[in-house]
């Protein structure tokens, strides 16, 4: 009767490694964060509704990218889960609203028409990275938890 809540724990430490194994995505997968979050802040210099149309467009590419990780994974892991990833995930919402307010206020205040690509272009790099400091973070949680710290 004892056994069976160590191997339990093995069968949950185990599955943990392997997730941690298996959460590793391509420097595209990590890219194409950026490049939907640049995309929209630098769709800002587009004339008047254009920028809701490419952000409409923008969401279902991120709908697309989830079914794709959920086919090719088994799994689709959402950065707006609780852990030691939410930092991260909090610092790119704040520094892309606050790309995006610089945006709109160079764009429509100063006539700073070129200001919501340079923006974007800035952003697409930064999430990108937040992306892939993301991944790291969340893997050395899973194995974290695994060794049971």
């Amino acid at each position: 009767m004892k056994q069976e809540p160590i191997d339990a724990l093995r069968a949950v430490r185990l599955t943990r490694e392997q997730l941690a194994f298996q959460a590793r995505w391509s420097f595209a997968r990590h890219a194409s964060v950026g490049v939907l979050l640049g995309v929209m802040i630098a769709s800002f210099a587009l004339p008047d509704g254009w920028p809701i149309a490419v952000v409409a467009a923008c969401l279902v590419a991120t709908v697309l990218i989830v079914r794709r990780d959920r086919q090719r994974d088994g799994f689709f892991v959402s950065g707006y889960r609780p852990g030691r990833t939410l930092p991260v995930t909090i610092a790119l919402l704040v520094i892309s609203f606050g790309a995006l307010l610089a945006a709109i206020v160079l764009k429509a205040d100063k006539g700073v028409i070129w200001a919501p690509i340079a923006i974007g272009l800035v952003l697409a790099v930064l999430a990108t990275a937040a992306s892939i400091l993301w991944e790291r973070v969340y893997r050395q949680e899973l194995m974290a938890h695994s060794h049971g710290e």
